[in-house]
């Protein structure tokens, strides 16, 4: 092996071919020294430990061996530190995205054998048969995946970022009136929890975790402290959706018709346990109809199409916009992060204020130039434009 002019680069000859071959001398990340063989030329040995140098200065550099591994093999740790962040339903969720649409195409996959283009293949194969939804959490655990790689120094770049994902598009809401939230409750076998949750905004979650001890009867509220959501058939307790415990304010007819159960559910399920949400056109096995269905029957007898429960949730700040509530008011009731969230999901529901708006400003003008402009308008060249 002889020395060449720079240290770290120095020529020998392939075993194989007989041929004069360069190698590089030089360290990795992590203060290692090894080599790189099979140069052909001094000037692309040097060229490529120039790059080198510069990128583990720049905190890019990467190794081959690091880049070969799967993406299998660092999904369950990405989903280990996903669980310290997310409540289990959300883990859960992720979780079924990455065994259903992730670990069948990419299980296998080295992450420096991602590409972008691939990704987004991927993506649209699975827009042919999914939900935008399901699309989107899907893509979400993988590019998850891979920016943990990213981060180790696996791979320079995300290849998951700026794929074209699927437009979600949000179904409309519907409100009721109160004649037919008062139909739907006659008609129901919860008359009280179909106000509650028509009347008040809680989440299906938030209503039937709620206990006797969080109302307060003499000032006409309840006091939101957790929820409850199922995970795999099974129930989990924590905190409201946004983490923000909140009171919420109900009409005095409302907690008349609530339930004093003292430390016990305001609307226990079956033997006692927490209340499933009611499914459509729900039956067991042998053709009878489950228990589950009790709020299709009721909106069939109060003449009313098919809406799942949580509608009665969007019909709470439709009747409390219509009652002259601001949108902090219905922001604070429906437990949102932010109003600009409320403006966002209810906009359509603030049309009347944009009305209002654009007639106090005809007002304001036909008032200001009633009394202050002359009839005759201005000759043009009188005008002066601002810039």
């Amino acid at each position: 092996m002889k020395d060449t002019a720079h240290p770290k680069v120095k020529s020998y000859t392939d075993k194989r071919s007989g041929k004069p071959r360069y190698l590089v001398r030089y360290r990795q990340a992590n203060g290692r020294q090894t080599t790189k063989r099979g140069f052909t030329t001094k000037r692309d040995a040097e060229a490529w430990l120039t790059d080198t140098e510069s990128a583990k200065r720049r905190g890019e550099y990467v190794t081959v061996s690091a880049g070969r591994a799967r993406i299998g093999d660092l999904a369950q740790p990405w989903l280990d530190g996903k669980a310290v962040r997310v409540k289990p339903s959300t883990w859960a969720a992720l979780d079924t995205a990455y065994r259903v649409h992730v670990e069948p195409h990419w299980a296998d996959v080295a992450v420096s054998q991602v590409l972008t283009s691939d990704v987004q293949a991927w993506v649209r194969e699975l827009s042919a048969g999914k939900s935008a939804t399901v699309v989107i959490r899907a893509h979400g655990v993988l590019a998850g995946v891979l920016e943990t790689a990213v981060r180790d120094r696996r791979i320079v770049a995300n290849p998951a970022r700026g794929v074209e994902l699927p437009r979600k598009v949000r179904r409309p809401s519907r409100y009721l009136s109160h004649i037919e939230v008062e139909r739907v409750a006659r008609s129901s076998r919860h008359p009280a929890l179909v106000y509650l949750l028509a009347y008040g905004g809680l989440r299906w979650g938030e209503a039937t975790a709620l206990r006797g001890t969080q109302v307060d009867r003499a000032r006409g509220r309840v006091r939101i402290d957790e929820t409850v959501v199922w995970v795999r058939g099974k129930p989990v307790i924590g905190p409201p959706k946004t983490h923000e415990r909140r009171t919420v304010a109900l009409p005095r007819f409302v907690v008349e018709q609530l339930p004093d159960t003292g430390p016990g559910l305001l609307f226990p399920g079956v033997r006692g346990k927490y209340m499933t949400a009611p499914t459509k056109a729900g039956h067991a096995a042998d053709g009878s109809p489950l228990v589950t269905r009790w709020w299709e029957a009721a909106l069939q007898q109060a003449e009313l199409p098919y809406m799942p429960p949580h509608d009665l949730r969007h019909t709470a700040a439709s009747l409390a916009v219509q009652s002259g509530a601001s949108v902090k008011v219905v922001q604070r009731m429906l437990g949102h992060a932010s109003a600009a969230m409320t403006l966002d999901v209810y906009a359509d529901l603030f049309d009347s204020d944009l009305d209002e708006v654009a007639e106090s400003l005809q007002a304001r003008r036909d008032h200001d130039l009633s009394t202050s402009v002359p009839d005759s308008p201005p000759a043009l060249g009188m005008l002066r434009v601002v810039r």
